[in-house]
């Protein structure tokens, strides 16, 4: 059982699990959506096949950008977005299949099915970025901290606009326009900025050859260099002396 194995195996296979249900549920709706293209009328039934392969193939991408980052700092936002993205493509192909239920409550529904939407694509971008957590650059921590936060009002300015009954829609459009921009700005910038200004290595960190060897040997193993190295960290940590007591 997995409750018995070490955090990080368990991170793993979790890890391992998702995208072999993401590969095979996305290769199912590939090949349905062929054999509907080759065999049958571009009707109806053709448009909602086509329709959920499209959903599926979209929202397996976010939940992978999601699914990186777990066992990593905020693996939290990456679950949460795991979570809704697995919800909302459930109902967006619930919606594409039941005519009953769009004729018989179509707006909350629709509602409800486009803030899934939005908010799957936030903690897809934020896990994405959030991969940058460990950088000690006080410009990027700076930079990643200012681009999550604009995430968080693009995604609330994109809820209030689903559910609003009124807004002063001039006004609105210009302040969403102006996060918009800066959100896409700080996407951008902040990646290439932990690239341009990598982490300067303190007494302690490890050189560049010692880094390249690890990477090496974790790959040769097929496993991350945090799997390769957790055991030792356990045992040192089960090994170190109790500190005295004063």
């Amino acid at each position: 059982m997995m409750t018995g194995l070490p955090l990080h195996r368990r991170v793993t296979a979790l890890r391992r699990a998702l995208v072999a249900v993401i590969v095979v549920s996305f290769g199912l709706a590939a090949v349905l959506g062929i054999v509907v293209l080759l065999g049958a009328e571009l009707g109806v039934l053709a448009g909602r096949v086509l329709g959920t392969t499209s959903v599926v193939g979209s929202f397996s991408i976010a939940v992978l950008c999601c699914a990186a980052l777990l066992g990593r700092r905020g693996q939290s936002v990456g679950l949460a977005g795991v979570v809704v993205s697995v919800l909302t493509a459930a109902l967006v192909v619930w919606v594409i299949w039941d005519e009953a239920l769009r004729s018989a409550a179509w707006d909350p529904v629709f509602r409800v099915m486009w803030t899934g939407v939005a908010a799957s694509a936030a903690f897809a971008l934020a896990s994405l970025l959030l991969l940058l957590g460990d950088r000690r650059r006080g410009t990027v921590r700076i930079g990643l901290a200012t681009t999550l936060a604009l995430i968080a009002i693009l995604l609330g300015l994109t809820i209030w606009a689903i559910w609003a009954r009124s807004i002063e829609w001039q006004i609105f459009q210009r302040v969403y326009g102006i996060v918009a921009i800066l959100t896409a700005l700080g996407a951008v910038v902040v990646p290439v900025l932990s690239l341009l200004l990598p982490d300067g290595r303190p007494g302690g960190g490890l050189s560049r050859e010692l880094a390249a060897r690890l990477a090496a040997e974790a790959s040769r193993r097929g496993m991350t260099v945090e799997e390769l190295v957790a055991p030792v960290l356990a045992d040192a940590t089960v090994a170190a002396p109790p500190e005295p007591v004063p």
